[in-house]
C-alpha cells in the first residue's frame, strides 16, 4: 500500500468495520440486548473509544512503526509469526462471515436457483483483481464509496421515521444491567476498526497524526452504529432474527418518497455490493501483507491467489453450517476478543522493553 494522507486513513478505518456493523453485529445487538441495544451501543461505543485513546498512547514510542515490526522488536521472528496468523485468522473469519451474510441476501432477492458457490466465486474474482491493481485502485473506490454509504444510512433512519415504534425502546435497560453491561460488553467486537488501525501507522503519511485518525474513526464508526441499532430497534425489535435478509435492506423497502423514487431497496443493494467489494479488497491486501511479512516473500501474486482460494473454501463451509449462526457469532466474539488481549500485551511490554533499553 502507498502512503496515505489522515483523511484517507480514516475512510479506510471506517470501511473496515461498515460491513461487521451493517450485516453482522445490529442484528445481534438487537436481538440480544432487545429494548437495551441503543444504552449498549453508546456504552461499548466509550469503551472503543478508551481503548482508542489507550492504543494510540501505547503507539507513541513506536511512530510510524508497523504493529508486526512491534511484535519482531519484542519477541523476534518466532513471536511475530504467530502473533501474524492469529490475526491473519481473525481478518479471514472476519471476511468469510461478512462476504457469506451479503451473498445469502443476494441469492434470497435476486438469484435464489443460482449455486451459491458462483455467487461467492464473482466476489472472490473482485478481491482478486483489487489486491493486483496498482496505486490504490480500490481504495480511490472506496473513499467514494464510505460516504455515500454513510448517508445512505442515515437516509434509511430519516426516511423510516414515521414507521418508527418507539415502544420498543421499553423497558430501558431491557432484561436487565446484566444483560446489557455485563453480557452485552461483547458486542464490542463491532469495532473491528480498533484492530485495523494497528496495521495503519507505517503507511500514514503524517505518522504523527495516528492519535487523530484513530479517535476521528471511532467517533464516526459509533455514530454509524448507532444509526443502524436504532433504525433496526425501531422498526424490528425482536422479530430481527427472522429471514437472512439483513434489516436495513428491509427497512429500505418502507420507505415511501413518492412515485418520482421506486426501488429505492435495489439501489441500496447495489450500494452494499460496491462497498462489499471494497470490504473485501481492503482487507485482501492487509491479509496478503502480513503474509507477505511474516513469510518474507517478495512476490505477492502467489499469495493473492492463495488467499483468495483460502476465502473462497472458507465462506463456503461457514455457509455449509446454515443454522448455526450462534457458533459462527461466538467463534467471531472469541477471536475478536483474543488479538485486542494480544494487542494490548504486545504494546504494554513493548513499551516496557523499550523503556528499559532507553
Amino acid at each position: 500500500m502507498e502512503k496515505i494522507n489522515n483523511k484517507e486513513a480514516i475512510f479506510l478505518s471506517i470501511s473496515s468495520s461498515l460491513g461487521i456493523t451493517v450485516l453482522v453485529s445490529s442484528q445481534i445487538i438487537v436481538s440480544s440486548c432487545l429494548s437495551s441495544s441503543l444504552i449498549n451501543t453508546a456504552y461499548v461505543s466509550f469503551i472503543a473509544l478508551f481503548l482508542t485513546f489507550i492504543i494510540c498512547k501505547l503507539y507513541k514510542k513506536f511512530i510510524g512503526v508497523s504493529f508486526l515490526s512491534i511484535v519482531e522488536y519484542l519477541g523476534g521472528k518466532f513471536l511475530k509469526f504467530i502473533v501474524g496468523i492469529t490475526f491473519f485468522a481473525y481478518f479471514l473469519f472476519t471476511v468469510a462471515i461478512v462476504l457469506g451474510k451479503a451473498v445469502n441476501c443476494l441469492q434470497i432477492v435476486y438469484y435464489p436457483m443460482t449455486n451459491i458457490s458462483y455467487t461467492v466465486l464473482l466476489f472472490i474474482i473482485t478481491a482478486c483483481i483489487a489486491c493486483n491493481i496498482k496505486n490504490n485502485g480500490f481504495l480511490r473506490a472506496t473513499f467514494i464509496m464510505v460516504p455515500i454509504v454513510l448517508i445512505a444510512i442515515v437516509a434509511i433512519f430519516v426516511g423510516n421515521v414515521k414507521n418508527f415504534n418507539y415502544q420498543n425502546i421499553f423497558p430501558i435497560l431491557g432484561e436487565g444491567a446484566y444483560s446489557t453491561f455485563v453480557e452485552g460488553f461483547t458486542s464490542l467486537y463491532t469495532f473491528g476498526g480498533l484492530i485495523y488501525i494497528l496495521f495503519l501507522p507505517d503507511h500514514l503519511n503524517r505518522p504523527d497524526k495516528f492519535m487523530s485518525v484513530s479517535i476521528i474513526t471511532t467517533i464516526i464508526s459509533s455514530f454509524n452504529l448507532t444509526f443502524v441499532v436504532a433504525t433496526t430497534l425501531l422498526m424490528f425489535n425482536k422479530n430481527v432474527t427472522s429471514g437472512q435478509l439483513f434489516p436495513m435492506y428491509i427497512a429500505v423497502r418502507y420507505i415511501e418518497f413518492g412515485s418520482f423514487f421506486q426501488r429505492l431497496d435495489a439501489v441500496f443493494l447495489l450500494v452494499m455490493i460496491i462497498a462489499i467489494c471494497s470490504f473485501l479488497g481492503i482487507y485482501a491486501n492487509l491479509c496478503i501483507s502480513i503474509l507477505k511479512e511474516i513469510a518474507q516473500i517478495s512476490d505477492v501474486k502467489p499469495i493473492s491467489y492463495s488467499f483468495c482460494l483460502l476465502l473462497y473454501a472458507s465462506t463456503l463451509c461457514l455457509d455449509s453450517f446454515y443454522g448455526l449462526e450462534a457458533l459462527q457469532n461466538m467463534i467471531f466474539k472469541i477471536l475478536f476478543f483474543i488479538v485486542l488481549a494480544l494487542t494490548f500485551i504486545i504494546l504494554i511490554f513493548a513499551n516496557i522493553k523499550k523503556r528499559r533499553t532507553s
